[in-house]
Protein backbone atom coordinates (compact mmCIF):
# COMPACT_ATOMS: atom_id res chain seq x y z
CA UNK A 1 0.00 0.00 0.00
CA UNK A 2 3.05 2.25 0.34
CA UNK A 3 3.48 2.31 -3.57
CA UNK A 4 0.61 4.64 -3.72
CA UNK A 5 1.22 7.57 -6.45
CA UNK A 6 -1.03 10.15 -7.10
CA UNK A 7 -1.52 11.60 -10.61
CA UNK A 8 -2.55 15.32 -11.02
CA UNK A 9 -6.24 16.02 -12.01
CA UNK A 10 -6.31 15.75 -16.08
CA UNK A 11 -9.73 17.56 -17.37
CA UNK A 12 -10.78 15.51 -20.18
CA UNK A 13 -10.98 17.86 -23.33
CA UNK A 14 -14.60 18.28 -24.51
CA UNK A 15 -15.62 18.96 -27.95
CA UNK A 16 -17.46 22.24 -27.47
CA UNK A 17 -18.69 24.80 -29.22
CA UNK A 18 -16.64 28.09 -30.08
CA UNK A 19 -19.27 30.09 -28.26
CA UNK A 20 -18.98 27.92 -25.18
CA UNK A 21 -15.04 28.04 -25.84
CA UNK A 22 -15.36 31.88 -25.75
CA UNK A 23 -17.52 32.14 -22.78
CA UNK A 24 -15.49 29.74 -20.91
CA UNK A 25 -12.18 32.08 -22.11
CA UNK A 26 -13.58 35.22 -21.06
CA UNK A 27 -14.08 33.69 -17.52
CA UNK A 28 -10.44 33.19 -17.59
CA UNK A 29 -9.99 29.35 -18.91
CA UNK A 30 -6.91 29.32 -20.26
CA UNK A 31 -7.27 26.19 -21.88
CA UNK A 32 -10.38 26.97 -23.76
CA UNK A 33 -8.47 30.21 -24.98
CA UNK A 34 -5.74 28.00 -26.31
CA UNK A 35 -8.14 25.65 -28.44
CA UNK A 36 -9.45 29.01 -30.02
CA UNK A 37 -6.44 29.95 -31.18
CA UNK A 38 -5.69 26.88 -32.32
CA UNK A 39 -8.82 26.91 -34.41
CA UNK A 40 -7.90 29.93 -35.87
CA UNK A 41 -3.84 29.31 -36.36
CA UNK A 42 -3.19 28.83 -40.08
CA UNK A 43 -5.77 31.83 -40.43
CA UNK A 44 -3.94 33.81 -38.02
CA UNK A 45 -0.89 33.06 -40.10
CA UNK A 46 -2.20 33.64 -43.75
CA UNK A 47 -2.67 37.18 -42.82
CA UNK A 48 0.44 37.64 -40.69
CA UNK A 49 2.31 36.56 -43.04
CA UNK A 50 0.72 38.93 -46.09
CA UNK A 51 1.25 41.69 -44.20
CA UNK A 52 5.49 40.60 -43.20
CA UNK A 53 6.25 38.03 -46.15
CA UNK A 54 8.34 36.91 -43.37
CA UNK A 55 7.74 33.38 -41.99
CA UNK A 56 10.01 34.90 -38.24
CA UNK A 57 7.97 38.03 -38.42
CA UNK A 58 4.34 36.52 -39.05
CA UNK A 59 4.86 33.95 -36.06
CA UNK A 60 6.27 37.30 -34.23
CA UNK A 61 3.24 38.81 -34.88
CA UNK A 62 0.81 35.97 -34.05
CA UNK A 63 2.59 35.51 -30.65
CA UNK A 64 1.95 39.65 -29.89
CA UNK A 65 -1.83 38.79 -31.07
CA UNK A 66 -2.24 36.33 -28.83
CA UNK A 67 -0.53 38.08 -25.98
CA UNK A 68 -3.19 40.58 -26.25
CA UNK A 69 -5.78 38.89 -27.01
CA UNK A 70 -5.57 36.86 -23.62
CA UNK A 71 -4.43 40.10 -22.23
CA UNK A 72 -8.36 41.78 -23.18
CA UNK A 73 -10.59 38.68 -23.52
CA UNK A 74 -12.88 39.85 -20.81
CA UNK A 75 -13.56 43.18 -23.19
CA UNK A 76 -14.66 40.57 -25.71
CA UNK A 77 -18.58 41.37 -25.51
CA UNK A 78 -20.46 39.29 -28.61
CA UNK A 79 -19.51 35.84 -28.66
CA UNK A 80 -19.94 34.99 -32.32
CA UNK A 81 -17.12 37.72 -33.15
CA UNK A 82 -14.17 36.08 -31.91
CA UNK A 83 -12.34 35.54 -35.44
CA UNK A 84 -12.85 39.35 -36.36
CA UNK A 85 -12.10 40.16 -32.89
CA UNK A 86 -8.16 38.62 -32.91
CA UNK A 87 -7.97 39.98 -36.78
CA UNK A 88 -8.26 43.43 -35.60
CA UNK A 89 -5.68 42.56 -33.08
CA UNK A 90 -3.86 41.03 -35.46
CA UNK A 91 -4.23 43.68 -38.26
CA UNK A 92 -3.55 46.65 -35.73
CA UNK A 93 -0.12 45.18 -34.87
CA UNK A 94 0.68 44.20 -38.27
CA UNK A 95 0.23 48.29 -39.27
CA UNK A 96 1.89 48.85 -36.14
CA UNK A 97 5.17 46.88 -36.86
CA UNK A 98 5.12 48.06 -40.59
CA UNK A 99 5.34 51.73 -39.16
CA UNK A 100 7.87 51.04 -36.85
CA UNK A 101 10.08 49.56 -39.66
CA UNK A 102 9.07 52.42 -42.08
CA UNK A 103 8.70 49.80 -45.03
CA UNK A 104 6.47 48.58 -47.38
CA UNK A 105 5.63 45.14 -46.79
CA UNK A 106 4.08 43.65 -50.11
CA UNK A 107 1.11 41.27 -49.46
CA UNK A 108 1.65 37.51 -51.10
CA UNK A 109 -0.83 35.34 -52.99
CA UNK A 110 -0.92 31.75 -51.95
CA UNK A 111 -1.67 29.06 -53.94
CA UNK A 112 -3.91 27.40 -51.42
CA UNK A 113 -5.58 31.06 -50.56
CA UNK A 114 -6.52 31.90 -54.18
CA UNK A 115 -10.01 30.87 -54.89
CA UNK A 116 -10.63 30.96 -59.07
CA UNK A 117 -12.23 28.96 -61.13
CA UNK A 118 -9.79 28.11 -63.78
CA UNK A 119 -6.41 27.46 -62.98
CA UNK A 120 -3.96 30.78 -63.63
CA UNK A 121 -0.16 30.54 -64.52
CA UNK A 122 2.25 31.09 -62.50
CA UNK A 123 3.13 34.72 -64.62
CA UNK A 124 -0.53 35.63 -63.56
CA UNK A 125 -0.43 34.85 -60.40
CA UNK A 126 2.83 37.65 -60.47
CA UNK A 127 0.52 40.07 -62.31
CA UNK A 128 -2.02 39.48 -59.88
CA UNK A 129 0.60 40.07 -57.09
CA UNK A 130 2.40 42.77 -58.59
CA UNK A 131 -1.11 44.77 -59.14
CA UNK A 132 -2.00 44.14 -55.59
CA UNK A 133 1.55 46.04 -54.45
CA UNK A 134 0.77 49.00 -56.31
CA UNK A 135 -2.67 49.62 -54.44
CA UNK A 136 -3.19 52.72 -52.16
CA UNK A 137 -2.04 50.76 -48.61
CA UNK A 138 -6.25 51.14 -47.63
CA UNK A 139 -7.68 49.50 -50.75
CA UNK A 140 -4.83 46.78 -50.96
CA UNK A 141 -6.13 45.49 -46.91
CA UNK A 142 -9.34 45.76 -48.29
CA UNK A 143 -8.48 43.25 -51.02
CA UNK A 144 -6.78 41.05 -48.65
CA UNK A 145 -9.06 40.81 -45.85
CA UNK A 146 -11.75 40.16 -48.31
CA UNK A 147 -10.36 37.57 -51.17
CA UNK A 148 -7.47 36.33 -49.10
CA UNK A 149 -8.88 35.66 -45.95
CA UNK A 150 -12.85 35.64 -46.73
CA UNK A 151 -14.01 38.45 -44.78
CA UNK A 152 -17.51 39.54 -44.97
CA UNK A 153 -17.69 43.52 -45.59
CA UNK A 154 -19.15 43.99 -42.15
CA UNK A 155 -16.09 42.15 -40.99
CA UNK A 156 -13.55 44.17 -42.65
CA UNK A 157 -15.37 47.45 -41.48
CA UNK A 158 -14.82 46.09 -37.86
CA UNK A 159 -10.76 45.37 -38.32
CA UNK A 160 -10.33 48.21 -39.95
CA UNK A 161 -12.85 50.58 -37.99
CA UNK A 162 -14.49 52.22 -40.83
CA UNK A 163 -17.66 52.55 -42.47
CA UNK A 164 -19.46 50.21 -44.37
CA UNK A 165 -20.11 51.87 -47.70
CA UNK A 166 -16.27 53.05 -46.92
CA UNK A 167 -15.11 49.60 -47.28
CA UNK A 168 -17.67 48.95 -50.32
CA UNK A 169 -15.85 52.25 -52.07
CA UNK A 170 -12.56 51.02 -51.10
CA UNK A 171 -13.81 46.91 -52.77
CA UNK A 172 -15.17 48.90 -55.49
CA UNK A 173 -11.92 51.12 -56.16
CA UNK A 174 -9.26 48.65 -55.91
CA UNK A 175 -11.34 46.22 -57.98
CA UNK A 176 -11.19 49.07 -60.62
CA UNK A 177 -7.36 50.32 -60.19
CA UNK A 178 -6.76 46.49 -60.45
CA UNK A 179 -8.32 45.78 -63.85
CA UNK A 180 -6.87 48.78 -65.46
CA UNK A 181 -3.68 47.76 -64.59
CA UNK A 182 -3.96 44.25 -65.44
CA UNK A 183 -5.59 45.54 -68.86
CA UNK A 184 -2.69 47.59 -69.60
CA UNK A 185 -0.08 45.53 -68.72
CA UNK A 186 1.14 48.32 -67.34
CA UNK A 187 3.58 46.05 -64.71
CA UNK A 188 5.98 45.60 -67.75
CA UNK A 189 6.17 48.46 -69.69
Amino acid sequence: MNNIVFLPYIRKKENLSEERLIKKSIKGDGECFEELVKKYKSYLYKVAYSYTKNEDKALDLIQECTYRAWKNIKNLKQESSFKPWISKILVNIAITTIKKESKIIISEIDENIVHVKKEISIEEKVDIHEAIDTLKPEYKMVIILKYFDDMTIEEIAYVMEIPINTVKSHLRRARQSMKNILKEDYLYE
